[in-house]
């Protein structure tokens, strides 16, 4: 009798953390999400996706804030992503982990028209690494696309720029000088 009430109530454990986990909270991107992540992007421009693996329970509460030339561009959490397009050029990446102000990632990455780059990044290893795109595109299928505020979408449909969200400025110490390369990302 006793294996089985400890069965029941390991199976119940189970559950309640399936369910849970279906409750996780998803990406939140303050950059217009491109409408299809499958083509390339827009003529003249490139798309930057950051993902967020997924390792069960490590650093699950955690929200990772990320900035390109000083603009917030979203938050990720576990098995998140989020994507945006940009103008060819050098993007200079800031991920702070837990806060705005926390220290954490730095890097540059030399963008070029008509390339779509994804990096990687999870709780072991919390610098972003250039990943190949058909891993990229895994992840973008796998995880739940991130959520847009409505006024991002708004000013995106409007042709505007987009608000960001307020955070102060001051000098983020680096880990890291540059992404590392990885010639199978982008198309």
């Amino acid at each position: 009798m006793k294996k089985l009430v400890n069965a029941v109530c390991l199976t119940g454990s189970l559950i309640i953390i399936i369910l849970l986990a279906g409750c996780a909270p998803t990406a939140t991107q303050y950059a217009p999400l491109p409408n299809d992540l499958k083509v390339a992007p827009d003529p003249g421009k490139a798309r930057i996706c950051v993902v967020r693996g997924y390792v069960f329970w490590l650093s699950a509460a955690s929200v990772d804030h990320l900035r390109e030339d000083g603009t917030p561009r979203g938050d990720l959490v576990n098995g998140s992503y989020i994507c945006w397009e940009r103008p060819p050029g050098t993007a200079h990446l800031v991920l702070n982990l837990g806060n705005w102000d926390s220290p954490g990632f730095q890097g540059d990455l030399s963008v070029r028209a008509d390339k779509v780059y994804y990096l990687y990044k999870d709780a072991l290893s919390p610098a972003l690494k250039s990943i190949p795109a058909v891993e990229g595109q895994k992840y973008l299928a796998e995880y739940p696309k991130p959520e847009v505020p409505q006024a991002v979408s708004l000013m995106h449909a409007a042709g505007n720029q987009a608000p960001s969200p307020a955070a102060s400025a001051g000098a983020q110490p680096s880990t890291g000088g540059g992404i590392p390369g990885n010639k199978g990302a982008g198309y």
